[in-house]
């Protein structure tokens, strides 16, 4: 539950400490319900790792925790706007359960009647 992150990774994850610790404050903050809002932005140059540590951040929170990559070219796109970029990626990483209930009525039919029409 330390916040340092391991100097070793069985996942290969190596260097940026700085980094990993920053996603460690985000990961209590979550888990604690002190973080608003549904969803987090790591920026920063290509290569620095972004990609890798919010896929251990996603893996961290389960299995229901929807994971989407978004590349800077298609939020600055020219065919549409940012906030439809945005909307978009969003919409891709929504998951939707259903439950459905059924009622099952057990016991032993004694009589049926019909009713027919004059």
């Amino acid at each position: 539950d330390t916040l340092e992150p391991r100097t070793s990774s069985s996942q290969g994850m190596v260097g940026q400490h700085a980094a990993r610790r920053a996603v460690g404050v985000i990961l209590r903050m979550i888990r604690e319900g002190n973080i608003s809002g549904r969803a987090i932005l790591l920026a920063g140059k290509p290569g620095t790792g972004k990609t890798a540590i919010a896929m251990g951040l996603a893996q961290e929170l389960g299995e229901d925790t929807p994971f989407t990559t978004l590349s800077g070219s298609e939020v600055f796109s020219l065919e549409m706007s940012k906030t439809e970029a945005l909307t978009q990626a969003f919409r891709r990483s929504i998951g939707v359960r259903i439950l459905e209930e059924t009622e099952i009525i057990e016991g032993e039919v004694v009589e049926i009647t019909t009713d027919t029409l004059a």
